[in-house]
């Protein structure tokens, strides 16, 4: 994935296979640490602590501490209102308890995730391991586990082992882990892949900054890279802001009748956020009581450019709640002239006085040659297996895959006007480290909305030899298919190797939504949900 270190303020949740991919893990400590990788060395394994045995993968090296940071990236654009960081009170890999508050003195970089995690954590401890390297002394890393039926004391001593110096790693009951995750509006669910002993967990993968005095300051989104981080961790070294205040942010607005508005912390939910007209943008909001939940909160977005003008009308959001979902969404489509840094400013009348506040910066991406948003679809037929006379293989690279995505086309769904939800993701042919989590998603997904139509396309050609699927082309030049070319992929700024995608059609055939690369399980469910409700 590749929209930059100050694209987003995203929390959304992302999805990753327990598999042997902890081997992952295991090559970024020792590379980190200066140590050849050994073929069949043992150290934490997969699911059930059995040690990994099979051959070393290739790992590139760690980035050099003296590289610049990303030169769209404004380290302020990712502070946010200093205020107390949410208290952490676990046991370490020892047992022994352990307290946020015990850290104060240095920076404290704070993250959620599980040591059986393939992608997503291993790169989010490499990245930190750098950046602390980076930034010097004084810094330190805390890896809360979302999954503590598998990462128990004993189980970390192992894993511990293998990081880089200055993390410490945490874990406590199901019920400890619960409350201290939802004091930092930190999401995570068990995902089942059939084995009970190999379950994934999707969690939040954002990094947190926590400065000397044990105030957050900084919201780090999974994809910023090691020397913004330690950028940011020197400005916030290097600054005291008054209370209530945010380098990033714009002052609060007036209410009417002169009295001041509280001041509220909104963030992007989208996973990607596109330049052009009209354009969802998913907001959470959270103002002094905590987050804004409240349905009937009257809500107004202005589009604002990168020094915090105003750009175009304000427009009204429409609040959204998926089934089964506690949290509540602001959807407000807006038209983003050019792609990008923007900010979005936020008005929320939810009691007495109005709320008001603003994002960071904001990366608005082109949109290419990809179906349009809020134009019609392309009448594209995606393979099904009624297609090629029942082959699964023919179909999907999945090795565990769910026929409901191979059962109807998108003709079909466009003919029968219902909403779809086209993944193109490959399970077997990985050209980012993206790649498989939105086809696992979506398998997640479907039991969720049985009047949404998922489908999956493979987005790459291949051949069946025997009963193995060979790719046409390379991992680095692959050949894509009919369905992912009458996309829009290949040309422009979305070459073949920028998967996975997703796009969301109503029953229009509008296109409603597309996100590219790491995708969260809320950009699906919110606007799944408005347009069942008719948004």
């Amino acid at each position: 994935m590749t929209q930059g270190a100050a694209s987003l303020r995203s929390r959304s949740v992302h999805v990753a296979v327990a598999a042997a991919g902890v081997c992952f893990v295991l090559m970024i400590g020792v590379l980190l640490r200066g140590r050849v990788p050994v073929t069949g060395s043992s150290g934490p394994g997969g699911a059930g602590g059995a040690d990994v045995t099979s051959a070393a993968p290739t790992v590139s090296a760690a980035p050099s501490s003296t590289s610049s940071p990303d030169a769209s990236a404004d380290p302020a654009s990712y502070l946010i209102a200093a205020h107390d960081a949410p208290p952490i009170s676990l046991i370490d890999a020892s047992s022994s308890p352990f307290t946020l508050a015990s850290a104060r003195g240095g920076m404290v970089l704070v993250f959620f995730g599980y040591t059986h995690c393939p992608d997503v954590c291993p790169a989010t401890v490499g990245t930190l391991g750098v950046a602390m390297q980076d930034y010097g002394s004084g810094a330190r890393s805390v890896f809360v586990t979302v999954d503590p039926e598998r990462d128990t004391p004993t189980w970390l001593q192992q894993y511990d082992q293998y990081l880089p110096s200055g993390f410490t790693t945490l874990t406590g009951t199901a019920d400890e882990i619960r409350a201290t995750a939802d004091a930092w509006g930190v999401k995570y669910a068990r995902v089942e892949t059939g084995d009970p002993t190999a379950y994934s967990m999707s969690h939040t993968a954002d990094v947190y900054l926590v400065d000397s005095d044990g105030e957050l300051r900084a919201d780090l989104p999974f994809g910023t890279d090691a020397p913004t981080i330690a950028a940011v961790m020197r400005l916030v070294a290097s600054t005291t802001p008054a209370p209530g205040t945010s380098a990033g942010a714009s002052p609060p607005a007036s209410a009417s009748g002169g009295a001041s508005a509280l001041v509220l912390e909104p963030e992007i939910i989208s996973s990607s956020v596109w330049a052009g007209d009209p354009v969802p943008i998913i907001l959470s909001i959270t103002g002094p009581g905590g987050r804004v939940d409240d349905t009937s909160a009257q809500v107004t977005v202005q589009l604002e450019s990168a020094d915090g003008a105003a750009v175009g009308p304000a427009v009204t959001a429409v609040a959204v709640q998926p089934p089964g979902v506690a949290d509540v969404s602001f959807v407000a489509t807006l038209d983003i002239p050019s792609p990008g840094a923007w900010r979005f400013g936020i008005t929320a009348l939810t009691g007495a006085l109005p709320l008001s506040g603003s994002t960071g910066l904001v990366t608005a991406l082109d949109q290419g040659a990809t179906p349009a948003l809020g134009g019609a679809a392309p009448a594209i037929h995606t393979t099904t297996l009624a297609d090629v006379g029942g082959s699964m293989l023919a179909v999907t690279t999945d090795p565990i895959p769910d026929r409901r995505l191979y059962t109807t086309s998108t003709s079909d769904a466009l003919a029968g006007h219902d909403p779809f939800v086209l993944v193109l993701d490959s399970s077997r042919f990985r050209v980012t480290s993206a790649c498989g989590r939105a086809l696992i998603m979506a398998k997640y997904l479907v039991d969720r909305w049985p009047d949404v139509t998922f489908i999956h396309q493979e987005p790459f050609q291949y051949s069946i030899v025997t009963d193995t699927a060979v790719l046409d082309g390379t991992l680095s030049d692959p050949t894509l298919t009919d369905v992912a070319s009458g996309m829009g992929l290949g040309s422009g700024p979305w070459d073949a190797v920028s998967m996975p995608w997703i796009f969301i059609v109503d029953g229009n055939g509008i296109v409603r939504a597309k996100y590219q690369g790491v995708v969260g399980t809320d950009d699906v469910d919110v606007i799944v949900s408005l347009i069942e409700q008719g948004g």
